[in-house]
């Protein structure tokens, strides 16, 4: 896992830690709109990448790893979107079974 993953990780950690203590009604639409803001970024991030070509096979490659880090934090944040919305057991099942793309 890279860096980045696991900081994202811990992001979303800490935000499930205390955005129910803050607001225990909605804190879920607060994690989905947080969620949505992180994907938001990332896209924003893979647009800027694909308009500007590499110049060589080397930055083309670099362009290909930078996107499938993307991919991967995608992924990550919506997998964290659908764990939230499970009982808690799904959710701990899915760590246990090691089906969480971070």
């Amino acid at each position: 896992m890279t860096q980045r993953e696991e900081k994202a990780q811990q992001h979303f950690k800490e935000l499930k830690g205390t955005l129910p203590k803050l607001s225990p009604r909605w804190w879920k639409k607060d994690f989905k709109s947080y969620v949505n803001e992180f994907i938001a970024q990332r896209l924003l991030e893979k647009d800027i990448i694909t308009i500007i070509p590499g110049e060589n096979e080397e930055e083309e490659e670099l362009d290909r790893i930078c996107l499938h880090r993307i991919r991967r934090l995608v992924a990550g944040a919506v997998q964290e979107l659908e764990l939230i919305q499970q009982p808690k057991h799904a959710a701990t099942c899915a760590k246990l079974d090691g089906a969480l793309v971070w």
